[in-house]
């Protein structure tokens, strides 16, 4: 059985903290990962064993160094961009950015700040294809 890994990835400590507890829950994930940065979650995710797991990133747009977009233009070029998929957390409300977000298949959903407990409990992973 496969298990999931949660990763945060926000710049904004309050936003870190809420999420980190709406995640527990959510029942989600007991210990959710954090990074404040972009550049230092790409390095997480190219070090981990993706066989057995799977990632569920929560990601914010806009950050310094590593925006969310970047980040997944990242996981397109990665071998184990199957197993990781996003949810995008942002304050932006631009229908561009929602139908930009459709174009990457790691987003299986968008949510709008601030996110809700029952937003997380319904979050529903697609089945992994060998």
């Amino acid at each position: 059985m496969n298990s999931l890994r949660v990763i945060i990835i926000d710049d904004d400590p309050i936003t870190v903290w809420l999420h980190q507890l709406f995640v527990k829950q959510s029942e989600l994930s007991t210990d959710p990962l954090v990074f404040l940065n972009g550049l230092e979650a790409l390095h997480h995710l190219d070090s981990l064993d993706h066989l057995n797991s799977r990632s569920l990133l929560l990601l914010d747009l806009n950050m310094p160094n590593m925006n969310g977009w970047e980040i997944l233009e990242a996981l397109n070029m990665r071998s184990y961009a199957g197993q990781v998929f996003a949810i995008i957390i942002s304050s932006s409300i631009d229908t561009k950015d929602h139908k930009k977000a459709k174009t990457y298949k790691q987003v299986i959903g968008y949510l709008e700040k601030p996110i809700k407990v029952n937003e997380l409990r319904n979050v529903m992973l697609p089945d992994v294809q060998a």
